[in-house]
């Protein structure tokens, strides 16, 4: 069984709870993708991930398609 690990990313102009599927559409799908906890009131979106499926990065230039801009913050 793979090991999951979590990026966060800090979100700049996320305003409001309509913005959560929005940011969400991104990842849909994805089986690299294990969970997706987006809070605006943090502007921050934490995803769980398979990383031999897909990296930081990439996580990144996806979330970006939703018109927002994302900054790495840890993890």
């Amino acid at each position: 069984m793979n090991q999951t690990q979590k990026a966060r990313f800090k979100v700049v102009g996320m305003y409001c709870t309509s913005c959560k599927p929005i940011i969400e559409y991104q990842l849909k799908g994805n089986e690299a993708i294990k969970n997706i906890d987006t809070d605006f009131m943090t502007d921050s979106v934490i995803v769980e991930y398979d990383p031999t499926l897909i990296t930081k990065e990439r996580i990144k230039e996806r979330l970006e398609n939703s018109g927002y801009k994302f900054i790495r913050v840890s993890r």
